[in-house]
């Protein structure tokens, strides 16, 4: 697993010093909103960088999620982005074919970058023991060439993956990272919404 993620935290103490002890509630709906509202705007950076389906990168996948939420007593937030490959297969329309048959020409197609789709010859779809769906590609016996983190299952057998959703974080920054460029607006975002909630929190 690896961590790729907007840390916010914040000593409430002057705050609430100054305007009381709705301070932190208030802090603390506005770190969880504007965690959410980050979870939501990293996934379609991911999305722009990788072909996966909305539904590989919601909320409930456990693979762009916000991992750490503001609480009493612990006013920070974090977002996690899953560090393990993603099979190859994910990326293909092609399935399993029943009886040992192979795909037409033995090759798959797969669209890694949306509206790019490339060849792998000498592969095909294979079921795993999980159940799960993999790609595989037979060689001569060394690991198939540019492939990433190849998998043998086999003699002159590879499983292939693509990137996993934490390196398409990376590649949907120029610089030091998606979460680093996202940080100014998620700031500004933060202390509109904590304004907004102090707000409400004195009118109620």
């Amino acid at each position: 697993m690896s961590a790729a993620a907007i840390f916010l935290e914040f000593d409430p103490a002057p705050l609430i010093a100054q305007f009381g002890p709705k301070v932190e509630l208030a802090l603390i709906r506005a770190l969880n909103r504007t965690a959410d509202r980050d979870r939501t705007r990293a996934a379609r950076a991911v999305r722009d960088q990788i072909n996966f389906p909305a539904s590989y990168v919601s909320p409930s996948s456990n693979r762009l999620w916000v991992k750490t939420r503001a609480r009493k007593g612990a006013l920070e937030t974090m977002i996690e982005g899953r560090g393990t490959p993603t099979s190859l297969a994910r990326f293909s329309r092609q399935s399993v074919l029943p009886g040992g048959s192979r795909h037409t020409g033995g090759r798959i197609n797969v669209t890694v970058k949306p509206g790019q789709t490339k060849s792998i010859g000498r592969a095909f779809i294979i079921r795993l023991k999980n159940n799960n769906i993999g790609l595989a590609v037979r060689t001569t016996g060394a690991a198939p060439a540019n492939a990433y983190r190849p998998k043998a299952i086999g003699k002159n057998l590879w499983l292939l993956y693509g990137p996993s959703v934490d390196q398409a974080l990376s590649a949907a920054s120029s610089e030091r990272g998606i979460f680093e460029e996202m940080t100014p607006a998620s700031l500004d975002f933060l202390e509109t919404e904590f304004t907004r909630q102090l707000e409400l929190l004195e009118n109620a």
